[in-house]
């Protein structure tokens, strides 16, 4: 079937549940940033991610290695895996001021 489609005319989609308050915030925060929500978690989720145009798979691999090193190590020294999922978002969240 995917070999029949043309991979480029399909925009992978992401959706999360987030509360209506969250969706207010999101919106707010975009806004005073004259960003879509769109542009404002993308450019939150993405923005220290080093761009990938042009490079080949091993430089590509290379500069996600060097993003996700120094966040595997602050996570070994704090111990942040014990932590659970909620603790983790609640600490985000706060730390994002959101």
């Amino acid at each position: 079937m995917w070999d029949t489609l043309d991979c480029c005319s399909i925009m992978p989609r992401l959706s999360i549940d987030i509360s209506p308050e969250e969706h207010q915030k999101l919106k707010a925060i975009a806004a005073l940033k004259g960003q879509s929500i769109k542009e404002y978690v993308l450019n939150r989720a993405l923005g220290d991610t080093p761009a990938l145009d042009g490079m080949s798979e091993g430089e590509a691999f290379k500069a996600l290695s060097n993003v996700l090193e120094p966040r595997i190590e602050q996570a070994r020294r704090d111990r942040v895996f014990g932590k659970s999922l909620d603790d983790i978002r609640r600490e985000e969240r706060k730390r994002a001021g959101v």
